[in-house]
């Protein structure tokens, strides 16, 4: 046990920091416009990846954890089905990326490639981590963020030819390959044979598509909040600009990275089902164990991260980067507000409480975008990172609200049903 807990540690910290070692190695060998096209490229491809996605899994995932392990086949064959079909629709659509010069048309084949491996990687690492394998989880994501970008840096410090995107992406389709592959071999010995006898099971696909619709309706609305304020930077100020504002909110976002993958990826499977199961005291032992989590891990790599930024500054060694330091303060406070969110959050999703969900993120979305049109153009990124910060509390807010409402009136309905008040 303690060896398998080291292992995962392991793997999780190595896939971590590999993401910060890679932007710090474009920031500083590349030039501040080469980071700015890899950022919106990589906004542009986590975006897609939800429209590809459709938040299924979410929908699934309670479905899987609901069945034993031989009855998951059938479930995860036709997830596949449903984004195939979905691959048909939305893949051509994207060309609208290129069209509107969001991203130049040289890139396109790097885009596509990336996105489709990127897409089936993101379902085979959370397909694992809901089958409960958390150490398989933990290598395929390894696989699929972690190896090539050590790989990557290695390379190009040796040899100089090497430091440019096509070869980053390279290694980074290399990666996904590698993680699809694992993840194919993981699960060969699940009951395929008798899975593929049985016909697909359109109405379940359907009805997944309707209760997945509003985890994606919060989903899409989310995206607004994170990844608007790059296209209205570029848009007003340029690719350099770009490059600062992804340099200072990939190195922020490291707080909800290792947040996500240290604390709550182990435990939300595991809080589901105990909610689904009605095991309550379980439920609030692990939602106590979950808050203590991510609320410290907020407050100590916040306070990490706000050390570290300085040095960081001098490693790079450009003058761009320090002249908006400001910047990282601002999505520093955003991202740990964003981190603390997730404990109201789950508690609305295992009550599948969506609607509410959605209707939050709505109104984030909704005034997040709209002080990016007024801030933005005048303020820069400066302005991007202040509606960052306001989307984000907003958020908070209203789920924080939405959550402790529905308790009251449940405290208050189950109050009347002891004196026997029907409701």
């Amino acid at each position: 046990m303690l060896k398998t807990s080291i292992t995962n540690l392991i793997l999780r910290g190595l896939t971590l920091v590999s993401k910060f070692i890679l932007l710090l190695f474009i920031a500083r060998y590349l030039s501040p416009e080469s980071l700015g096209v890899f950022g919106l490229v990589s906004v542009s491809m986590a975006i897609s990846l939800y429209l590809l996605g459709m938040d299924f899994y979410a929908f699934n995932s309670r479905e899987i954890i609901a069945h034993t392990e031989e009855g998951c086949a059938p479930l995860i064959r036709d997830q596949l089905v449903f984004h195939g079909m979905v691959y048909i629709i939305v893949l051509p659509l994207l060309i609208v990326l290129f069209v509107f010069d969001f991203i130049a048309w040289q890139y396109i084949g790097w885009f596509y490639a990336l996105l489709i491996l990127e897409h089936l990687s993101q379902e085979a690492n959370r397909l694992l981590i809901t089958l409960s394998k958390p150490t398989m989880a933990n290598i395929v994501l390894f696989l699929r963020s972690g190896i090539w970008v050590y790989a990557v840096v290695g390379t190009g410090y040796f040899y100089h030819d090497t430091r440019t995107l096509q070869f980053i992406w390279s290694m980074w389709c290399l990666g996904g390959i590698l993680c699809v592959s694992m993840t194919i071999f993981t699960l060969r010995k699940m009951s395929w044979k008798k899975t593929f006898s049985v016909s697909v099971n359109w109405q379940w696909l359907k009805r997944g598509f309707l209760g997945s619709m509003p985890f994606f309706g919060s989903t899409v609305a989310m995206l607004g909040v994170q990844y608007a304020d790059r296209f209205f930077i570029q848009n007003y100020h340029g690719e350099a600009m770009v490059g600062v504002y992804t340099f200072y909110a990939n190195i922020a976002n490291v707080v909800q990275t290792f947040v996500f993958t240290g604390v709550i990826a182990i435990l939300y499977p595991k809080i589901i089902d105990a909610f689904q199961k009605r095991k309550y005291d379980d439920y609030r032992a692990l939602m106590r164990k979950m808050s203590a989590g991510v609320i410290g891990g907020a407050v100590v790599l916040s306070g990490i991260a706000a050390v570290a930024i300085v040095p960081l500054l001098k490693l790079v060694n450009k003058s761009i980067y320090n002249e908006y330091l400001s910047v990282f303060w601002i999505l520093l406070a955003a991202i740990s507000i964003l981190v603390i969110c997730s404990l109201p959050h789950y508690g609305l999703f295992v009550r599948h409480r969506d609607r509410q969900i959605f209707i939050s993120t709505l109104v984030a979305v909704i005034c997040t975008i709209t002080l990016n049109f007024i801030l933005v153009p005048q303020y820069g990124v400066q302005g991007a990172a202040i509606s960052c910060l306001v989307g984000y509390s907003i958020l908070f807010l209203l789920k924080i609200n939405f959550l402790l409402r529905g308790k009251r009136i449940l405290v208050e309905v189950r109050d009347d049903e002891k004196v026997g008040v029907k409701l």
